[in-house]
């Protein structure tokens, strides 16, 4: 494999460990929060991390490639998810929404990194654009529920 191709491997294996701790992010707030329409709307949140994980597993086996296994460990941990279980702990749906929508912005930030590299297979760039959409409007839709939470 050449450098170009470990590159972008390296660059959506970030991706998958991103959309890992998301989707793990997400199933722990559904699992906590009071409110059944929060719950639901983190699970289907949860759900999309996972199914677009598995929409970049097949480029990574293209470039010849191994799919990282599991989150990120240790250090390396990805920092906009850490604050969710304190946030948990206080059982505010707002203070928990806030936290999510931390998540998704850093997620964005490693799609628009990942995203940019022009090596990368247009369809890639295709798929990769789609979930940068998704996010971008999951985050105005969560600020708006955290604005309703918070005037509540």
């Amino acid at each position: 494999m050449d450098n170009t191709s470990k590159d972008q491997v390296k660059g959506l294996n970030r991706l998958i460990t991103t959309l890992y701790d998301g989707e793990n992010g997400y199933k722990e707030a559904a699992e906590e929060v009071d409110s059944v329409s929060l719950a639901t709307k983190f699970r289907e949140l949860s759900q999309q991390r996972y199914n677009f994980g598995h929409e970049i597993k097949p480029f990574i086996t293209r470039l010849g490639g191994e799919v990282d296994k599991g989150g990120s460990t240790g250090a390396a941990l990805h920092r906009a998810w850490i604050d969710i279980k304190s946030a948990l702990s206080t059982q505010d749906e707002a203070a928990v929404l806030k936290e999510c929508i931390r998540g998704d912005e850093s997620a964005i930030e490693t799609y628009r990194d990942v995203a940019g590299d022009t090596a990368l297979s247009a369809d890639a760039r295709q798929v990769l654009q789609r979930h940068l959409q998704t996010f971008e409007r999951t985050v105005s839709e969560l600020k708006q529920l955290a604005r309703s939470y918070e005037n509540a």
